[in-house]
């Protein structure tokens, strides 16, 4: 369960159905005022590229934060991608944590990677790992400059202003990197928000996320004939 409102990405819908959900979250923004027509066609740009480039990229969910638990957006994205079969066979959790630690912290720029060992480059990264019931979470943060428009939403979720003035804004992007129990799969859960400032309190929020999150079941086949067709 997320904290507040959040709008599902349409990751799995076909083109037109995709440019009209688009359409929809962007007006729900922006209303329909002429003076901001350019501003509506920028963010749907935006948020049809990041979609795009989201669901080249394997992800499975994309949601974009609307508003808190006290109605205030805070310019956050969640994308989930699943990483099936990239670690090996193995669905230990130790192992696997290990084999992804090697492959993040290969082949960086600029870092001084000990392939003897990879969890000390990882940490000096500012890496950390933590455990989650039977799952090992590994997390990495990524800052960065980005461009932002009006409100404050990074460039791949950009919210305007009604100016639609671009400005520079920092950004942080928290990756985790999640074990799945009895599994030799690993899931991607990445979070970004433009608040850099408030990193302490954006990263509190994003641990608590990933804390709350449930493994579901597959449903069997059983479930599924049984399940209401809409």
């Amino acid at each position: 369960m997320l904290p507040g409102a959040w709008w599902r990405a349409p990751l799995g819908a076909d083109a037109e159905t995709r440019a009209a959900a688009i359409a929809e979250f962007v007006r729900a923004r922006y209303g329909r005022r002429d003076d901001l027509a350019r501003t509506r066609a920028d963010h749907r740009a935006r948020l049809a590229r990041s979609i795009d480039e989201a669901a080249r990229a394997g992800a499975v969910q994309m949601h974009l934060s609307e508003s808190n638990d006290g109605g205030i957006a805070f310019a956050t994205t969640i994308t989930e991608y699943a990483v099936p079969g990239a670690f090996g066979t193995s669905a230990e959790p130790a192992l696997l944590a290990e084999r992804v630690v090697g492959a993040l912290t290969s082949g960086v720029a600029g870092a001084r990677v000990d392939a003897a060992d990879p969890w000390s480059a990882f940490a000096a990264q500012g890496g950390v790992a933590f455990a989650k019931g039977e799952s090992i979470v590994l997390r990495r943060i990524v800052r960065r400059g980005t461009e932002r428009t009006g409100v404050g939403a990074e460039r791949s979720d950009a919210t305007d202003g009604p100016d639609g003035a671009a400005e520079t804004a920092e950004s942080i992007t928290v990756d985790y990197w999640i074990t799945v129990p009895g599994s030799a799969e690993v899931v991607l859960v990445s979070l970004s928000s433009v608040l850099a400032a408030l990193e302490p309190l954006m990263l509190e929020l994003f641990d608590r996320i990933v804390a709350a999150a449930e493994w579901r079941a597959a449903p069997t086949l059983r479930e599924e004939l049984a399940a209401p067709r809409g």
